[in-house]
């Protein structure tokens, strides 16, 4: 994320200094015959306000369709299976993602529990893309003396967002594997 973040403040950087150059360009021979820093100092508030719309509306919306965007797209609903290595039983599960440019949230459940992230990030990885996430998982008060509650982590590698496969542990010293694909 740290790179992804780099790219954006340079991308509103440059937005911005393009945005006052235009307007001081639109003032015409105004900003040479009547020349006032307070009229430069007005230009730059439209120019910053200008870019800080367009930069909040791209990174939570426009950048799924920007061509050069090299992250990932994740669809909002993932179905698929867990399997544990704790009692090696197949679990239906639900993955749902809220993402934006910048960040990333995911709820994961299951028939007996729910998780929520923590932190969460979509890096590349070795040339692959890979979602890991910290969550805390809650199970259902009727399953927490086999289950208790508990924080993990998952790492989720996306060769193509139609499918996302990887593995998960906890601090109960459980691990599993997991796949899914959109709903």
């Amino acid at each position: 994320m740290a790179e992804s973040y780099s790219k954006f403040t340079s991308k509103s950087i440059w937005l911005t200094i393009a945005m006052f150059c235009l307007r001081c360009f639109l003032s015409g021979t105004k900003i040479i015959a009547e020349f006032s820093i307070y009229d430069l100092y007005g230009y730059a508030g439209e120019a910053i306000a200008f870019s800080a719309f367009v930069m909040l509306v791209y990174e939570k919306w426009l950048w799924r369709y920007n061509p050069l965007e090299e992250t990932p797209v994740l669809k909002k609903k993932y179905r698929g299976t867990l399997l544990s290595t704790y009692d090696g039983i197949e679990r239906d599960a639900t993955l749902e993602i809220k993402q934006t440019l910048l960040s990333i949230n995911v709820i994961f459940i299951t028939g007996e529990s729910r998780s929520k992230s923590i932190s969460s990030s979509i890096e590349k990885i070795q040339e692959e893309w890979q979602l890991t996430y910290c969550y805390l998982n809650v199970p259902q008060a009727n399953v927490r003396d086999r289950s208790a509650i508990h924080y993990g982590t998952a790492l989720l590698c996306i060769e193509d967002p139609e499918e996302i496969k990887g593995q998960y542990f906890t601090d109960r010293k459980t691990t599993g594997d997991m796949h899914f694909v959109p709903e």
